[in-house]
């Protein structure tokens, strides 16, 4: 009796799903060859080649026949594990995060909980980190994911990262420096400010905005240069190397903020899946 390996039939589905094992391996968070792999050791299971053309990721008939039941062997396999884990945890959760993280932490954690905890619910409030922090302390949100300020010592510590510019090279040349920059009040305005100063370069504010989209857009358009984490860039989006006089940033840390003390299941249940989504291989992740 030959058993099939769920993870296999997993990478199977997302590369069909997806058009491609590029999007596939982004989407399951494993590398592009991991992902081939496991395709083909479910081609080796079934005794059956399932991907007709690798590069297009377009099914062969035999592919087109197994795709539907993959999917019930998958969705059976994930509400197993999710009532083995306390599915029948409800709650509402409401939780913080500033606008420039939300699109890169939030798919994954909620594609976890609807497995693990599907009756869980989820309110997102987007705003700066000091507003977060306020927010939590005055009991508003349970929760928040935040760029660790100076003087805050509360707070774990999940996840570091660089600070980059972003933009062309036409305009990092330009003086004084135009740049699109988070409102008062956002930890990366004053470290790329700070940095300026230091090297002495005129500076002027061109755009300024609390949406990472609105001040991305600038960027995009090679109207001004922007400080911004990784998780931020967008494709086609060029990181500028310190040089030219361009200052190098520090990096900064990522920080869970919450109440001390006893918190709702539901809440640890959600604190726990975004500690798991930002505790990722590309970060750098320290102990808690």
């Amino acid at each position: 009796m030959i058993d099939l390996d769920p993870s296999c039939l997993r990478a199977f589905l997302a590369v069909a799903d997806e058009g491609g094992f590029t999007r596939a391996a982004q989407l399951l968070n494993r590398t592009q060859s991991a992902v081939s792999m496991q395709v083909r050791r479910l081609e080796e299971l079934l005794g059956t080649t399932l991907i007709a053309d690798r590069k297009k990721a377009t099914l062969t008939s035999a592919g087109e026949r197994i795709l539907e039941h993959a999917r019930r062997i998958v969705s059976l396999n994930d509400e197993v594990l999710g009532r083995a884990k306390g599915a029948d945890i409800a709650g509402r959760v409401r939780i913080g995060t500033p606008d420039d993280y939300i699109a890169f932490f939030l798919p994954p954690v909620l594609r976890r909980l609807s497995t693990t905890h599907p009756q869980v619910e989820i309110e997102v409030r987007c705003a700066l980190s000091a507003d977060l922090i306020q927010a939590v302390d005055k009991g508003h949100i349970d929760f928040a994911l935040v760029t660790r300020l100076p003087g805050l010592d509360s707070g774990v510590t999940i996840r570091r990262e660089p600070l980059v510019w972003v933009g062309n090279d036409a305009v990092a040349q330009k003086r004084p420096l135009p740049l699109a920059l988070f409102s008062v009040g956002c930890p990366f305005r004053e470290v790329a400010l700070a940095a300026l100063r230091r090297a002495d370069m005129p500076w002027r504010i061109a755009y300024e905005s609390l949406s990472t989209a609105s001040l991305l857009a600038a960027v995009s358009e090679g109207l001004a240069l922007a400080a911004i984490t990784p998780l931020s860039l967008q494709p086609g989006m060029k990181v500028l190397a310190p040089r030219g006089g361009l200052p190098e940033l520090p990096g900064v840390e990522i920080a869970l903020y919450g109440p001390r003390g006893v918190v709702s299941p539901a809440t640890q249940a959600v604190k726990a899946s975004v500690m798991e989504a930002l505790a990722d291989k590309r970060s750098e992740a320290v102990a808690a």
